[in-house]
């Protein structure tokens, strides 16, 4: 597999890396705790918001004639009652503004209250970085090493539960509408089926649009928290773990003794291995 070269840093990329890590630290904790907390709450609102804009779009095409099956879902006729329906770019307009500002703007008050708590209590603080070399470099490495695990600490929000829950809330209007539509004394077996194939039509298309929207807003929404990659972070914890090696003799030696025990312990059951083959023939 290839291994990527590990590029050394010199003393005096010590001290500006030390004040990176620190500042990055203190950032990925904040974002760590912004994330868990925007990205539910943000989710469960927008899917609200997002359902009765459905509703309001459903009604703009169909009106009266639909209006009738959302009642099966309690206090939405009310709730959507006031919304704006005059044009497709009124309500297109409307659909997008009611779904994405609302959770977004509770999102930047969070990031924003974190920032501020975060900003008063670190304003004064220092966290400096004193000792012999070795000790430096050692004290650089496992702050890379926690700064690359709070990074990994920062989950990626999945999307499908969400867009599955709002999908089947709003089948309930279209499968009451397909029932009592494709109804009656004496109901068309056929003409039930394709009523039956076109709601599953139109129910697939209405998940992949929710997903689209959903994904959008994760996206928007994962700004409040921005941050590096991973890999960005590893790397650099690599470097500064190899600049440890490099600059404290202890630290190789310890290493260098592990290595060789490693390397022993391939080869013995390498050479097990090799016995219990030629013992089978």
């Amino acid at each position: 597999m290839f291994k990527r070269e590990k590029a050394p840093i010199s003393e005096k990329d010590v001290q500006p890396t030390w004040e990176y890590l620190v500042k990055q630290e203190r950032l990925l904790r904040r974002n760590r705790t912004v994330c868990r907390i925007i990205q539910p709450v943000g989710s469960v609102i927008f899917l609200l918001n997002l359902l009765l804009a459905t509703c309001n779009f459903a009604l703009f095409l169909l009106g009266d004639k639909l209006s009738v099956f959302f009642e099966e879902i309690p206090i939405l006729p009310g709730l959507v009652a006031s919304f704006p329906r005059e044009s497709w770019g009124g309500v297109i307009a409307f659909t997008l503004c009611f779904a994405y500002l609302i959770p977004l703007a509770i999102g930047a008050l969070v990031m924003g209250l974190f920032w501020f708590l975060d900003w008063k209590k670190y304003r004064n603080q220092k966290e400096p970085l004193v000792g012999t070399p070795a000790q430096c470099a050692k004290a650089l490495a496992n702050k890379a090493e926690t700064v690359y695990e709070l990074r990994k600490q920062i989950p990626t929000w999945a999307i499908f539960i969400e867009t599955g829950i709002l999908t089947i809330l709003t089948a309930v209007p279209l499968f009451v509408a397909l029932i009592r539509t494709a109804g009656g004394d004496d109901p068309a077996v056929f003409q039930f089926a394709l009523y039956c194939l076109a709601l599953l039509v139109v129910l697939f298309v209405l998940f992949w649009l929710y997903a689209l929207l959903f994904k959008v807003f994760s996206l928007l929404n994962s700004l409040f928290y921005l941050s590096a990659g991973e890999w960005t972070y590893y790397d650099l914890y690599q470097k500064l773990d190899a600049y440890w090696e490099s600059v404290d003799p202890r630290e190789y030696a310890r290493r260098e003794q592990k290595r060789r025990i490693q390397e022993e312990e391939k080869l013995r059951k390498r050479w097990l291995k090799k016995t219990e083959k030629t013992e089978k023939e």
